[in-house]
């Protein structure tokens, strides 16, 4: 059944970008053991399975049973059970209760940021951040300034705590 929902999809071709879909509908974050990769930082593209840094909320006449049977499907390369499905529904709910149509995100450690936030401070999926602005923001101005939070496992490993949570599907 359609409907319309407010969903995030790549907002631009800013910082890191390899997805060349047409929509590029975000996937639920599939963030692993080791965020400093880009699975902590970037959003990946339902269709392609690939990165980008920047997304917008748009309002999509779909379902989420819909795009969690597109996301479940392109990564497990198989069908998903009922159970995977409605876990995808209740998490992806969950994570975009808060988006507003037009307005930008960027993700961190399991965390949607509006692209405008200052001074962060949080406990993501991996580690406890405290920042005084968006790092993906930041590094727009100075491409080596991805390599001070972002890509920099010793700044992920200095801020380790125990995990909260983890894509449930990993």
């Amino acid at each position: 059944m359609k409907e319309k929902i407010n969903y995030l999809v790549k907002a631009n071709d800013n910082l890191v970008s390899f997805c060349k879909c047409g929509d590029g509908r975000i996937t639920y974050p599939a963030q692993a053991d080791c965020p400093w990769c880009g699975c902590g930082w970037l959003f990946t593209c339902i269709t392609c399975r690939k990165a980008f840094a920047f997304a917008k909320c748009v309002q999509l006449e779909t379902s989420h049973e819909y795009l969690a049977k597109e996301d479940l499907r392109n990564y497990f390369k198989r069908e998903p059970t009922d159970a995977e499905v409605n876990k995808w529904v209740e998490e992806i709910k969950e994570l975009l209760a808060s988006v507003e149509k037009g307005e930008e995100y960027v993700i961190l450690d399991g965390k949607l940021i509006n692209s405008t936030e200052t001074n962060l401070h949080f406990k993501g999926w991996f580690a406890s951040h405290e920042l005084n602005s968006i790092p993906q923001v930041d590094a727009m101005d100075n491409f080596e300034l991805i390599h001070h939070h972002l890509t920099n496992q010793g700044y992920w490993e200095k801020k380790k705590q125990t995990v909260t949570k983890r894509c449930f599907y990993l």
